[in-house]
């Protein structure tokens, strides 16, 4: 999670990237992602008129073939639509001081999300029985005593360990441990990192005393929920926390990877049918992908990130994950507070089509999970804000209620060209059964210009006139083209 995660930098790879490397963890390649080619004969778009509106209205005659009422189909319990799969990361709540708003707080959250990271399984449970609940735990590196305040097993838990240890002689503590090279093992040559301020020993993933424990501890864990969440378990994190270092029980790194993997095995057969999620962030390596397919459930903290120009690579590494029947959180980058900061990144991005810079960010995350979703969204799970400030009423985007409908087709490239700032673009589109998603991802990192002289038009393919969906669930007038800025995306109504 964010306060608890390496920050990580590393930009998606796509998926033939991934191919190479795979077979020494045993994982066959992905499926290739369902992508169209540009269709042959597309005009270039070119930039609209300055005064020209943002949709283009209809001839009215087509009026009428346009539904007017918004569409939703809710059901009380999970899942609550049958369109999407909506999750949150609840570290809120649990610190509300007043009883009433905590409780009304977690009322709302169980008859709004499918999936909740933390909070009180429990309470969760009583509110919404099919909704899924998985607490956080770290399991790789353990923090040294005395450098972080909690306790719990779930990541301060190495006074449960040295417990655990001293009731099972079979195993010896220190061998759970990696140590540096050359080096006789002992706590005192343990190898040691720090994460976000604390000191930390890394795990041996390859000592069946450590992983007796870990499989131990998490069952203790899970037993009231539906699984567990595995913090900083991305190949970044590793090369943060283990870097050059020089490892006695591991003088070759892939083997420690290899072990990794294996463990994570190991972790999903102790606590099955119960789910093991992992974060491995924004990282798309073959050792991430490894993991992700053996725990068999994958956090991508800060992947569904509009401002990123990578962004067709990350719906294809989501298409890799889906296709080996991974469930995936696709989850934001940015909160709404931030987009309306008109701070750093934001300081150009524009309402656009929107009524501000928040709901023109989150419209086009809410695109983006559309331009990945399965026939069946089951395994994909949307999570449009991770941060935790205000009550998650206040920061909810309608629009994920409205019923879509389902995919009839892969995604594809229908314009191609440059805006008036000379940036390239592609307008990515995907027809569902009631919608037609359009989506034009960021063009250039080196140019981070997102505002009104980037747009450009788009003329809806085969002259349909659709009304665009607002973010709180309403609709407009019909249209039969669009303008899109830099990093903006628009969900068409049939």
């Amino acid at each position: 999670m964010r306060l608890l995660s390496p920050v990580v930098l590393v930009a998606g790879l796509g998926v033939v990237a991934i191919t190479a490397g795979l077979a020494r963890f045993g994982i066959p390649g992905p499926a290739p992602a369902p992508v169209s080619p540009v269709p042959p004969g597309r005009a270039v778009a070119t930039p609209p008129a300055q005064n020209s509106p943002a949709f283009m209205p209809a001839p009215r005659r087509r009026a009428a073939s346009v539904p007017r009422a918004a569409r939703t189909a809710y059901s009380a319990t999970s899942p609550h639509w049958p369109q999407i799969r909506t999750m949150v990361t609840d570290f809120r709540t649990g610190y509300v001081s007043n009883g009433a708003q905590r409780s009304a707080e977690r009322a709302w959250a169980a008859a709004h999300f499918d999936f909740v990271l933390g909070g009180d399984a429990q309470v969760y449970k009583s509110l919404n029985p099919n909704i899924r609940v998985i607490p956080y735990a770290l399991d790789w590196y353990v923090v040294l005593p005395g450098t972080k305040k909690s306790t719990s097993i779930a990541s301060g838990y190495y006074d449960d360990m040295q417990q655990w240890f001293a009731a099972h002689p079979q195993y010896q503590l220190e061998k759970a441990f990696l140590h540096t090279a050359g080096s006789e093992p002992s706590p005192e040559t343990r190898v040691q990192f720090v994460f976000w301020g604390s000191r930390c020993w890394p795990i041996n993933p390859g000592d069946p005393g450590a992983r007796a424990y870990l499989a131990d501890r998490i069952r203790r864990l899970t037993a009231n929920a539906d699984g567990v969440f595995l913090d900083t378990h991305s190949s970044g994190s590793f090369g943060t926390a283990l870097g050059k270092t020089a490892i006695a029980e591991y003088p070759d790194r892939q083997a420690y990877q290899r072990d990794m993997v294996d463990y994570l095995r190991g972790i999903v057969t102790a606590i099955a049918p119960k789910i093991v999620m992992i974060n491995t962030g924004e990282y798309t390596r073959p050792l991430d992908f490894a993991m992700a397919t053996a725990a068999g459930a994958v956090h991508l903290e800060r992947f569904n990130n509009p401002l990123t120009q990578a962004m067709p690579e990350h719906w294809n590494w989501v298409d890799s994950l889906l296709a080996h029947n991974v469930i995936v959180e696709l989850v934001t980058l940015d909160s709404w507070d931030e987009a309306n900061s008109r701070h750093s990144a934001f300081a150009t991005y524009t309402p656009g089509n929107y009524a501000s810079s928040a709901e023109r960010l989150k419209m086009f995350e809410l695109a983006s999970y559309y331009m990945v979703v399965p026939p069946s969204p089951d395994r994909l799970f949307l999570d449009l804000e991770n941060a935790w400030k205000v009550p998650y009423d206040k920061v909810w985007l309608k629009a994920q209620e409205y019923s879509v409908g389902h995919p009839t087709g892969a995604r594809r490239v229908i314009q191609t060209g440059r805006d008036s700032t000379g940036t390239g673009f592609k307008i990515w589109a995907r027809d569902l059964d009631h919608a037609l998603i359009l989506a034009r991802p960021t063009g250039a990192w080196k140019n981070p210009n997102y505002g009104d002289g980037t747009a450009v038009t788009v003329p809806l393919p085969d002259a349909q006139a659709l009304r665009p969906l607002h973010g709180d669930g309403t609709l407009g007038p019909p249209v039969t083209s669009v303008t899109l800025r830099n990093s903006e995306a628009v969900i068409l109504i049939r």
